[in-house]
């Protein structure tokens, strides 16, 4: 096994020398896509609203497709026909993707793989190209030979009698991307997520890890050529880079400061955009390079296939832990806790990913499907945004969910939900983004345990950070044709907020909260019969003596720490006990409740009941009982 550090850099790139450096395309080009003769190049805005091509010869460009977000996956065939593939979000939220071919000789575009639910992706095979769907393949030929693919955390290989393999050569990734044969069938090249790239054989043994870079691409049997993972902690910059397996070779081919991304090899050139501009480069290298593929021989048509994801199609979610790792993007605050007498330390992604299993298992039982981008919280689990963005396209969801909390940053302190998706306000790059964050949003406001300074709000991310500049965004949705969004739950920074987020089950209440925003979007009557029971405990007559006194509503009143609650059915049979924390933030919540008359009761001190009330659980929804202790309040005696 051959292991290489990014910091030898250049000291084994001897002999290496890229040729000289065209510019293909002056602005808005991104996944470039050079056709096998390199006369024509492919390309996408940064939203993949289009498909253009681009006749080098002649300059003259013309547009491919211009609807359901073509540009982001679209390749070249050895016949010299684009391959590329289109997405409808139907009424009920579902995602659906169309497989096209486009004849440049004849500038007709024709579908050639009939709309289904879940990921499409159209792949390069030995003999020609195939449109891998879960539910049916179309492939360019009778005979395209070997292909491979990835789902999740693993690897498909499929030989050339159309026969699957599933192999996981890395145990602990967060998921796997780009993966392909070498051009001579024997290995396969692909990003574990978290792990960097990675070389095996047909049989799953490693051969090479070659580091933290993304999109790897076969220069030839020895050669890959890859982007950096700009987005690691341990790496800098991107660039594009060669990498011999044996590790003699390890030679960036763009400059430091030129941000070059999403590379494509073409005989012994190698295409790339420039981030932000969207300039298309060539150059070409002095290495031998692969030959061309043969091409198959029959006539195309799509196929049936054995579904090695999901049988029905329910609501996918790829849900996004903000962050990772406590690393510098890390929001790190330390906090006084004065009912645990000690410092706390406050990260963001400990809350962020609190959030996000507590969703996976909410929508799991609700009978969604979902995908993670992390389910830990060390520094290989800070992934690069376009790896995140990745992911999410390579499980074929239908929405893209990133949970996030917000802060200031400034003296000022405000607590509100604010939801952001890509696009200007009112005008969302991706249709659906503003109706899921309107849904989320409303839903998250309705938590009556925060103390809310705003109404929640729902904004493009190109109006929110316009001295970003114009149409930067957030780099999580930058590429993203899902629709999708990034919630700010709460802001952080906020003192009584930031001890609610210590807390697990006041995540767990948000999470549950986004859920009921994803019914809404999605339009399901849900079958889900259980709800929640939610609530604070505070004293009516104590305020807090933090010397943090930016605080608001009954968020100045002290919170009880430590209290006892029990739930009591209907029918007289305790249900449920919880202990408040010594958190300071007097939070309780009762989860999975059958539908019933509950009864709820306080104690306090030594067994004291103090307080008595009645709660109704209805079906999905969320039942709120704040209740206040009062000082020299009496326990009241049990009936």
């Amino acid at each position: 096994m051959t292991m290489l550090c990014l910091w030898t850099l250049c000291s084994m790139a001897a002999g290496v020398l890229p040729g000289s450096v065209k510019t293909l395309v002056d602005s808005c080009g991104f996944f470039p896509q050079l056709s096998p003769d390199g006369q024509s190049v492919l390309y996408s805005p940064t939203e993949g609203t289009s498909l253009m091509l681009k006749d080098l010869l002649t300059g003259t460009v013309k547009t491919v497709a211009s609807e359901g977000h073509p540009g982001f996956d679209a390749i070249w065939g050895g016949d010299g026909k684009v391959y590329y593939v289109t997405q409808k979000r139907k009424k009920n939220g579902l995602v659906y993707r169309t497989g096209h071919c486009y004849d440049p000789a004849t500038g007709k575009s024709s579908v050639v793989l009939k709309a289904q639910h879940g990921r499409v992706q159209p792949l390069r095979a030995a003999h020609g190209v195939v449109i891998n769907g879960e539910h049916q393949v179309y492939r360019s030929a009778k005979q395209v030979g070997a292909y491979c693919y990835t789902r999740g955390d693993m690897l498909y290989l499929v030989d050339e009698g159309g026969t699957t393999r599933s192999l996981q050569p890395v145990k602990d990734s967060n998921g796997y991307l780009w993966a392909s044969f070498s051009p001579d069938g024997t290995k396969v090249v692909f990003e574990a997520a978290s792990h960097g790239v990675v070389v095996c054989d047909l049989n799953g043994s490693i051969l090479a890890e070659l580091g933290e870079f993304l999109m790897p691409c076969w220069y030839n049997n020895d050669h890959i050529v890859a982007m950096s993972n700009a987005g690691n902690v341990r790496t800098s910059g991107s660039r594009i880079w060669l990498i011999s397996l044996d590790g003699d070779v390890f030679k960036p081919l763009t400059p430091q400061d030129e941000r070059a991304v999403q590379p494509m090899v073409a005989g012994n050139k190698v295409v790339y955009s420039v981030i932000y501009d969207g300039v298309v480069k060539q150059l070409g290298l002095d290495v031998p390079a692969a030959p061309a593929p043969l091409e198959g021989s029959g006539k195309g048509k799509a196929v049936k296939v054995k579904n090695p994801v999901s049988k029905k199609d329910v609501p996918r979610v790829f849900i996004n832990p903000g962050h990772g790792g406590h690393d510098s993007d890390d929001r790190h605050i330390p906090t006084w806790v004065v009912g645990a007498r000690d410092t706390l330390h406050y990260y963001e992604s400990n809350s962020n990913l609190t959030k996000a299993l507590a969703l996976e298992e909410i929508l799991t039982n609700k009978g969604y499907e979902t995908a993670l981008s992390r389910r830990t919280n060390n520094t290989e689990d800070d992934l690069d945004l376009f790896e995140i963005v990745s992911l999410a396209a390579n499980s074929g969801a239908d929405i893209f969910f990133s949970i996030h909390s917000n802060a200031t940053g400034i003296e000022k302190r405000i607590n509100f939900p604010l939801g952001l998706y890509r696009g200007w306000d009112g005008k969302p790059a991706v249709e659906g983004s503003l109706k899921l964050s309107e849904a989320v949003m409303r839903h998250a406001a309705s938590n009556q345990l925060a103390v809310w300074t705003h109404d929640q709000r729902s904004r493009g991310d190109w109006s929110f950070y316009t001295n970003w500049g114009y149409k930067v965004g957030l780099g999580v949705l930058r590429f993203n044709k899902l629709p999708g969004m990034l919630s700010e739950g709460s802001f952080h920074d906020y003192l009584p907020e930031r001890e609610r987020l210590f807390n697990d089950s006041y995540c767990w209440l948000e999470a549950w909260n986004q859920s009921l925003g994803f019914d809404d979007y999605f339009g399901r009557e849900t079958k889900f019969k259980n709800g929640v029971i939610a609530g604070t405990v505070r004293w009516s007559d104590r305020e807090r003596t933090d010397d943090d006194k930016r605080l608001f509503g009954e968020d100045q009143l002290k919170p009880v720490n430590g209290a006892l609650l029990r739930l009591y059915t209907g029918r007289g049979v305790m249900s449920r006990i919880y202990t408040l924390d010594i958190m300071d933030n007097g939070v309780f919540v009762f989860t999975n409740l059958p539908k019933d008359k509950y009864k709820l009761e306080l104690y306090y001190g030594n067994e004291d009941l103090f307080e008595t009330v009645k709660v109704k659980v209805r079906p999905n929804e969320t039942s709120y009982k704040n209740l206040k202790l009062k000082t020299d309040q009496k326990p009241k005696k049990k009936k």
